[in-house]
């Protein structure tokens, strides 16, 4: 089974396939067992969410709360450097990631 499917805040719970419990951090998403793990990611999305890639480079990178970061219409985006941040600011749709989910 895909770690995708688990928690990431209580991986000792599988996440739902309801859309009310899913969140998006870079185009990722993240799926949540209940109604309170999903509040705690959405807090501190950099605590829980691992390793993202860059929307912009590509380059992958584990995100903390200084890194670059932008709300975007699906979800938090987090950059590697302040050159991709810049890049996603000036043109979102070219580097936003859009899944089905």
């Amino acid at each position: 089974m895909s770690r995708v499917l688990w928690d990431p805040v209580d991986p000792t719970s599988l996440g739902s396939l309801d859309p009310k419990l899913s969140a998006r951090v870079n185009g990722e998403i993240y799926r949540f067992a209940r109604p309170a793990t999903l509040e705690r990611f959405r807090r501190e999305p950099v605590r829980w969410c691992g390793i993202l890639r860059d929307p912009v480079s590509g380059r992958r990178f584990i995100p903390d709360r200084f890194s670059p970061h932008l709300a975007y219409k699906d979800g938090p985006y987090f950059f590697a450097s302040d050159s991709t941040h810049a890049a996603f600011r000036a043109d979102p749709e070219r580097y936003a990631i859009h899944r089905g989910g």
